[in-house]
């Protein structure tokens, strides 16, 4: 039996993730999709790790052909004038959101992934460094400020538009408000003296969907068993923390977090008896996005760096940047979340609005829309890295160099 070779390894891994998420890349699917026992697969490349870092490598050559004809088209033009830096940023997006579509897929699997299992990263670094050294380049080009790069702001900024391009790149509203984020953030990120973008920018926010609409269909669902008809009577004790404990997996490790024993076993009930009242993965997925949209609502009524702190404290770890990454890398498997998806990106950076007003007085138009590019990067900053010290202090740093970009200071 011949073995695979790494672009049949790579198409087998494109088909089992677009459909089951990285959790479902295990040996033996994956051999089955090769058409190959589990001994020929690993005899060729070796055990779980190796496999991780063959289809890595396969993604990143595939990756860098098309990078390298993009590198063709800015080389030709030079200096990018915003208008062209953000029509190219919005095209190189929408390619990888659509034709690259499989490829992206995996890209960001395997980012989510590396920010709670260290073995994969030796794999991914190679082809995440890539990516980050194109988009780095690109900024360059387009006279970004510099200290937006280094932080990782702009790298984190592409990496969550790719993530809701994923999820809501057949929703015409989202594509607008992401034209018009690429083309406010060339054009300096506060806003004109002839504003016509803030009053678009808000339209399709109410477009997507009001905040009240989703959080309280996303509560009726949970409460009522998501449609199943299995969930009557009053609520049990343990729904809210049930739902609590969902938001808080589906922030950590996204949709294949939620698992009926891993619940179960969070709150200290027997698994069967959580099963009863949320009998499938999807219900679960419910409650979570329930609570996680009233922390999200909850975030944007703060006024300060540390009322968000205190809220972040009060969610019990629950971050609303990881919680609506998560949230978008679902729906691109599961579409019947792409309207929770498209609400959280709407409202995304809502919150700032308010913080910025107070400690950035001296800046002048920082809108929502604004707000929205700034918090765009640091959300995809956040989930590049793993829970915890280094990645508070990393989203510090951009968020201090963001402010400073505002103020016109670099």
């Amino acid at each position: 039996m011949r073995a695979p070779q790494g672009e049949a390894l790579l198409a087998a891994a494109f088909r089992i993730v677009v459909a089951d998420g990285l959790a479902g890349l295990t040996l033996r699917p994956l051999a089955q999709a090769l058409g190959v026992s589990v001994t020929v697969l690993t005899n060729r490349y070796g055990g779980r790790a190796d496999i991780m870092a063959a289809i890595c490598g396969a993604a990143a050559a595939h990756d860098a052909v098309l990078l390298d004809g993009w590198r063709e088209t800015l080389a030709a033009l030079g200096p990018l004038p915003p208008v062209v830096a953000a029509g190219l940023a919005e095209a190189i997006l929408e390619e990888q959101s659509t034709s690259g579509r499989a490829l992206s897929a995996l890209y960001l699997e395997f980012l989510h992934a590396c920010t709670w299992d260290e073995t994969l990263r030796p794999a991914f670094a190679g082809w995440a460094g890539q990516r980050r050294a194109f988009w780095d380049d690109f900024a360059g080009r387009a006279a970004l400020a510099p200290p937006l790069v280094a932080c990782g702001w702009w790298s984190g900024y592409v990496i969550a538009e790719l993530a809701y391009g994923l999820a809501l790149e057949g929703d015409a509203s989202y594509r607008m408000l992401r034209r018009l984020g690429v083309q406010r953030l060339f054009a300096g990120a506060v806003a004109g003296l002839e504003a016509a973008d803030s009053i678009l920018f808000g339209l399709l926010r109410e477009r997507m969907g009001a905040a009240e609409e989703a959080d309280t269909e996303a509560g009726a669902e949970a409460e009522a068993g998501a449609e199943t008809g299995t969930s009557k009577g009053r609520a049990p004790a343990w729904s809210a923390q049930a739902a609590r404990a969902c938001g808080l997996r589906l922030a950590a490790r996204g949709i294949d977090g939620l698992t009926h024993r891993a619940i179960a076993a969070d709150i200290g009930i027997a698994h069967t008896t959580l099963s009863y009242r949320f009998p499938t993965q999807r219900d679960l997925v419910i409650a979570g996005l329930a609570c996680i949209a009233g922390h999200i609502r909850a975030a944007v009524e703060a006024d300060s760096l540390a009322g968000l702190q205190r809220r972040r404290a009060e969610a019990d770890g629950l971050d609303p940047a990881r919680a609506s990454f998560a949230v978008a890398l679902a729906a691109v498997r599961l579409p019947e979340l792409a309207r929770q998806t498209a609400y959280m990106r709407a409202w995304r950076g809502s919150n700032l609005v308010n913080v910025f007003a107070r400690y950035l007085p001296e800046a002048r138009g920082i809108d929502a829309l604004c707000a929205q590019v700034i918090s765009l990067g640091l959300t995809g900053l956040t989930n590049t890295m793993p829970p915890g010290a280094d990645a508070e202090e990393a989203v510090a740093t951009a968020y201090a160099a963001a402010g400073r970009w505002l103020r016109g200071a670099g």
